[in-house]
């Protein structure tokens, strides 16, 4: 039986211990504003599209009265 290529290592060290703690780059009211600017314009996304919705339902239904002259 061939061995590895690459080293398994010590599985009780864990997956991440060579890489740096980015624990403390980490800003939760930065997250919590940004996620709440992201929703805000979700919402206001999805009023102007029910706006534009009414206002198609309104024309269609201007265009088809008119069509009945």
């Amino acid at each position: 039986m061939a061995t590895p290529a690459y080293s398994i290592g010590d599985p009780s060290q864990g997956v991440d211990s060579g890489a740096a703690d980015t624990s403390q780059d980490f800003d939760i009211n930065r997250f919590e504003a940004l996620l709440n600017r992201l929703e805000s314009s979700k919402k206001r996304q999805q009023r102007q599209k029910s706006v534009e919705g009414r206002r198609d339902i309104f024309s269609q239904g201007l265009a088809s009265m008119m069509g009945n002259f």
